[in-house]
């Protein structure tokens, strides 16, 4: 189905109410603008497919390329009200939402639209007839969202973004977390161009064969404050160099590598220019401050990881971690996340978090983070439950819980904030919510301490 007639899909389905977006064509643009061909890539996954989403949109840009990116961690169209930088939640949520995106991506002449696809946006077939030019899977973890969704349901809707396809597309798939059987699968799904990028490690472990891989990492120098590594892509080997500080995002760079080789737009010199100083908004923020490092990140199990690598090399001495878990009973909320069975869940979710730091880290900072209708103290309590004899101590108010973090560290000490990123909304009872973001409130205590 082609865009056009997916937009009068759309307005059909919503009944035919639209906004009305204003062209941003400039004089020196228009004439090449009036008829672009838009190009649409989506992304899914169960991590990585924010930053992955952010890469390729600044590397088109930096090429000279009009894109507009959709994603839950940056917004960035011309024609958006929308601050770019922000959180963004689910970047496609409804039909309204997907109408909106392509009628600002024509209204500002765009050849591509970036858009970050979760597995809600999938379950609710809302991009169901999207005519996808490159459909991307960055990996697949099947108990990535064990709260909402049971390990098949998750893997089955993101299978479902690869199967059934009207266009004709590339598929581009990155091997990380799932087994060998699944991606023999993928690879027959459909009948169309797959694309796949991996490294040595994971392929001998998962036992794929390295000469089928489009995007192979052959080697990985990972220094204090920055990453070498090596490529091999279509017979050809590349070197790249990043001040990234984080070892877990080089699959982020080699899928992004892999959707712009996809493109046929790939140029070595303009990919090393976009990632050499790259800065992923809300995604593992690193600050080195009076001998501690600061991070603010997602994703706890691979941050975690990270963190025991780097206390092994004795870069770090101890870590302490703040974190806090989602509650129940917003208004907003969709009935199944307020479901018994939904409540379940989310206990076994905390439990699994919570194992995962018991023994492993210092001190625990339990904190809020979108308790919604639930009590912070119980849900801490819970959490606390599951450390075993890891100190924790439980501090209501996350932003005094970062603050007591920083200021009760010692030189040597990594403090790692989880689970918001740079989300600012905090859901703090059944109908409202106060303002929180993370890094600036790191920011700020750096400052009053003059570090």
């Amino acid at each position: 189905m082609k865009l056009q007639e997916l937009k009068q899909q759309l307005k059909q389905t919503i009944g035919g109410k639209t906004r009305t977006v204003k062209s941003i064509y400039t004089p020196q643009r228009k004439a090449k603008a009036i008829q672009p061909t838009l190009k649409i890539i989506g992304i899914t996954g169960s991590t990585g497919k924010s930053t992955t989403a952010y890469i390729i949109h600044e590397y088109l840009k930096q090429q000279g390329y009009p894109s507009v990116l959709y994603s839950s961690i940056c917004v960035d169209s011309p024609a958006s009200y929308i601050k770019k930088e922000e959180a963004y939640e689910v970047a496609v949520g409804s039909k309204e939402a997907l109408l909106s995106i392509i009628e600002e991506t024509e209204a500002c002449g765009a050849e591509y639209l970036v858009l970050e696809i979760n597995e809600s946006t999938i379950a609710k077939g809302i991009v169901k007839d999207v005519p996808f030019d490159i459909r991307v899977l960055t990996n697949l973890n099947p108990k990535h969202n064990l709260e909402t969704y049971t390990e098949e349901e998750y893997v089955n809707i993101k299978k479902s973004f690869f199967q059934d396809i009207e266009d004709e597309c590339i598929c581009v798939y990155g091997l990380q977390d799932y087994d060998k059987a699944l991606w023999e699968e993928l690879l027959t799904i459909n009948d169309y161009l797959k694309m796949t990028c991996t490294t040595q490690y994971i392929a001998n472990i998962k036992q794929v064969a390295k000469e089928g891989i489009t995007c192979l990492l052959q080697d990985l120098d990972v220094k204090e404050n920055e990453m070498d590594f090596i490529v091999k892509m279509k017979e050809e080997t590349y070197s790249f160099h990043t001040k990234e500080q984080v070892k877990y995002q080089v699959m982020n760079y080699l899928t992004a590598l892999t959707v712009i080789q996809a493109l046929g737009v790939f140029d070595k010199q303009t990919y090393q220019s976009c990632i050499e100083d790259i800065h992923i908004p809300g995604r593992a923020v690193v600050y080195e401050a009076n001998g501690r490092t600061i991070i603010v990140d997602l994703h706890l199990p691979k941050m975690l990881n990270e963190l025991m690598d780097k206390k092994k090399r004795k870069e770090i001495k101890q870590i302490k971690v703040v974190v806090g878990s989602i509650g129940t009973g917003f208004k907003t909320w969709e009935e199944r996340f307020n479901s018994e069975e939904a409540k379940k869940t989310r206990q076994k979710v905390r439990q699994y978090a919570m194992e995962l730091l018991k023994g492993k880290v210092e001190y625990v900072y339990l904190t809020e983070s979108d308790h919604a209708s639930e009590s912070v103290i119980d849900i801490c309590r819970q959490m606390k439950g599951y450390l075993g004899e890891t100190p924790a101590v439980i501090i209501e108010d996350r932003k005094e819980a970062i603050r007591k973090a920083i200021e009760e560290s010692k030189a040597g000490d990594a403090i790692f904030i989880s689970g918001r990123g740079n989300r600012r909304i905090l859901c703090n009872s059944a109908s409202t919510m106060k303002l929180v973001k993370d890094s600036e409130v790191v920011e700020e205590v750096l400052q009053e301490l003059g570090w």
